[in-house]
């Protein structure tokens, strides 16, 4: 602090040496000035804010910056589907509060021989389930899950079958014995029926491993284990050896725990096989279906060589592989294998790329709606697009008032655009919801529903 003693002596001074240079006494050539004793900001009361949804609650505050809350804060359905969220006050004060949608994209499991060919899992997937190897290499699905790669199988290309020799696996771990598809190469993009999987691996309902795979005449070759599979884990191969020139020979062999247990042959015609990966479920257009198409359990380690019909010492060293690094070394290292799908994905990781005709952009296709209450507030009904549009990101929102719970409904609508192709897709949305003092000082808290698996829109 300056005293006014001493500011007059200082500029007594200075007008003195101005005299005594010989220059001039006015004030013209001076900058204005001022000093400001700023008044000190009391506030009383802490910021915290509690939210309650399902059978959850997360408590935010006091002296807290951040607070990661779990599990899901949005519907547990696929659209249409609605949750709820009773948010309170309990800062002892006025607050602010503000919302943020950062982004949305399909949750992916990693093709590790081609990224741009991912699985896209779908409905009630759990990541990072206990493997064949006592690490997290596995995803477990239940009820109508399954997962569906993008990228067509055709004739020709890096993924293409033809009439070649090729092999297919993966590793299974039954929860019950309604049997289902293991993996398969079906004519849809998602889980619609329309003909039969062709090649298909599946457990029966009485837990034997089943396979098919095209002849001609219409006539599959099929095949089935003698012996049940209805716990702990196993892993199923299917290899195709095809000889010929125009009318080719199949020789089919299927192998579970590296010991042959069914085969078939017949003859096919040089023609294309097409369609797209699915684990999890197969299309019995045609042949008696298990209980449910639809697996119930855990899998690990799915892959598909485009080219070989691998032999028995093959299938023995995928089988006996002592962990899951080993196993996926051993995949890779095998001559045409084309795609890797380890499973053993956190479940919040996205797939930015292109999706294929009608999945194109399947966050524009969902719409999703806000409804608040005391106080009222509303984010009208606009798709997940919009919704984390930047321009839309942060949304002011009324708070609830000391003391007060104020009402959340989060409602999902199919938007007009809507392709049956994207439903049951696990549409990644992480949300923050911010609060501050009101009137504002610096405090402020974050509430974030992001880095959970479960916290995402079903399509």
């Amino acid at each position: 602090m300056i005293r006014p003693s001493s500011w007059t002596l200082l500029v007594g001074g200075v007008a003195l040496l101005g005299l005594v240079a010989g220059t001039s006494s006015t004030l013209s050539g001076w900058t204005a000035g001022a000093v400001v004793n700023a008044t000190d900001t009391a506030a009383v009361g802490t910021l915290s804010v509690t939210h309650a949804y399902g059978a959850t609650t997360c408590a935010g505050g006091p002296r807290t910056a951040t607070v990661a809350c779990g599990p899901t804060l949005t519907p547990g359905a696929g659209a249409p589907a609605s949750s709820n969220d009773a948010i309170t006050n309990t800062s002892g004060r006025a607050i602010t509060q503000s919302l943020t949608a950062a982004s949305c994209a399909p949750v992916r499991h990693a093709n590790t021989q081609q990224a741009s060919d991912p699985m896209l899992p779908r409905s009630t997937v759990a990541f990072q389930q206990t493997d064949p190897w006592g690490t997290t290499s596995a995803t477990a699905l239940s009820g109508s899950a399954y997962a569906s790669d993008i990228v067509g199988t055709n004739g020709s290309g890096l993924l293409g079958l033809l009439s070649n020799s090729y092999s297919i696996g993966v590793w299974f771990k039954a929860a019950d014995g309604q049997g289902g598809g293991l993996i398969s190469l079906d004519a849809s993009l998602s889980d619609a029926a329309s003909a039969t999987g062709n090649p298909m691996v599946w457990l029966d309902s009485a837990g034997h491993v089943s396979f098919s795979a095209n002849g001609t005449l219409g006539l599959n070759i099929t095949g089935a284990s003698a012996a049940a599979y209805t716990s702990g884990w196993h892993l199923a191969v299917l290899t195709v050896d095809t000889t010929g020139v125009i009318t080719l020979t199949k020789t089919v062999k299927l192998y579970v725990d590296g010991a042959l247990v069914a085969s078939g042959s017949g003859l096919t015609l040089l023609t294309s096989t097409t369609g797209y990966w699915h684990l999890g479920w197969a299309d019995f257009t045609g042949l008696t279906a298990p209980t449910s198409a639809y697996f119930h359990g855990a899998l690990s380690g799915a892959f598909v060589n485009r080219s070989t019909a691998l032999g028995a010492a093959a299938v023995s060293s995928l089988s006996s592989a002592a962990t899951a690094t080993a196993y996926r070394t051993t995949v890779t290292g095998l001559s045409g294998t084309a795609s890797l799908w380890m499973l053993d994905d956190d479940g919040v990781t996205t797939y930015a790329g292109l999706l294929p005709g009608a999945m194109a952009n399947p966050c524009s296709q969902v719409n999703v709606s806000l409804t608040f209450t005391n106080p009222a507030a509303t984010v009208v009904a606009t798709s997940l697009t919009n919704l984390v549009a930047p321009g839309n990101n942060p949304r002011t929102i009324a708070a609830p008032a000391a003391g007060q719970a104020q009402g959340l409904t989060m409602s999902t609508t199919r938007g007009a655009s809507y392709s049956t192709d994207i439903t049951g897709l696990r549409l990644y949305v992480p949300l923050a919801f911010t609060y501050g003092t009101s009137p504002a000082t610096g405090w402020t808290m974050t509430m974030q529903w992001s880095g959970d698996p479960g916290d995402v829109f079903l399509a």
